[in-house]
């Protein structure tokens, strides 16, 4: 069961044990990133950093726990090429490697096409967790297309949870 917590500039979910979701409003919008856990590797799709301050300092304290306890490697997943949000800043926060549609995916993760130049929606397996960048949107708890993208192969891998980069997510 999901479990939700705000403060101040940042909203963090934990979905279940290795994935998360967090998303902060920036102009009015709500952008969403996902926290992944692959065995030792993690996976950081479609960043963004909090607002400067006590919740950047602790997103930051976090970031750095995690990568000490999993001992593993650190990926950045840009679901779409064009929109690297805060990647350079937990690149270098982190040493992550980045990924952007087009490359080999990271272990763990499968890369889809999203039927949109330049995107690919991320597919993780062990969580039943589809991260479809802007090429789903969430309405009414219900994942729906975004203007031009092909949702039916991505809605064909059943997953249990839609973690869009814009917006809310699906429960």
């Amino acid at each position: 069961m999901a479990t939700a917590s705000t403060v101040r500039g940042v909203e963090v979910t934990r979905i279940r044990d290795g994935l998360w979701r967090w998303s902060v409003r920036r102009a009015g919008v709500e952008l969403a990133s996902a926290y992944v856990e692959h065995g030792h590797v993690m996976l950081l799709v479609d960043p963004v950093l909090p607002p400067p301050g006590d919740d950047r300092a602790r997103f930051e304290r976090a970031i750095h726990r995690d990568l000490e306890r999993l001992g593993g490697p650190a990926w950045v997943l840009l679901t779409h090429a064009d929109d690297p949000r805060d990647a350079d800043a937990l690149i270098e926060m982190t040493g992550a490697s980045r990924w952007v549609p087009g490359g080999p995916a990271p272990t763990g993760v499968e890369a889809h096409g999203t039927g949109r130049p330049g995107e690919a929606a991320i597919w993780s397996a062990a969580h039943r967790a589809l991260m479809p960048g802007r090429a789903l949107l969430v309405e009414g708890g219900v994942p729906v297309p975004a203007p031009g993208a092909d949702a039916a192969p991505l809605l064909a891998l059943a997953p249990e949870v839609v973690i869009p980069s814009v917006g809310p997510m699906s429960a």
